[in-house]
């Protein structure tokens, strides 16, 4: 199912819960007060898993991102020890008709194509 790969700031925090368990050193940077939540937004992957461990009712999703690494030191061009980037990821297993899989389907992206098809 392929989903859009860009999500605002609130819809990552009050939908999916994507910063829970990150350091506030790796989110300092996204929240001041000049952050609009609603407009402002990032780049993610979204993957369906198939998994034939769960049963057929349920769904595992993938959605990992990358947020700045506060320890790369951008005036020394590069460090060997740091990456400038740091990709989390998060994992949802969730039942194929709760809310996670509402917030999942607000995230579907129909290509144009389809649209007009189904006009």
């Amino acid at each position: 199912m392929p989903y859009n790969n860009f999500v605002s700031l609130e819809y990552a925090i009050n939908q999916l819960d994507l910063f829970d368990n990150i350091k506030f050193k790796y989110l300092k940077y996204l929240f001041n007060k000049n952050t609009d939540f609603e407009e402002w937004g990032f780049e993610v992957d979204i993957e369906d898993i198939e998994d034939p461990e769960l049963r057929d009712w349920m769904c595992k999703t993938v959605v990992s991102f990358d947020l700045d690494n506060p320890d790369f030191i951008e005036e020394l061009g590069y460090n060997q020890n740091e990456e400038k980037y740091i990709t989390f990821t998060k994992e949802y297993v969730y039942n194929g008709s709760s809310p996670c899989a509402i917030n999942f389907m607000n995230l579907y992206f129909e290509d144009e194509e389809e649209e007009s098809e189904e006009e």
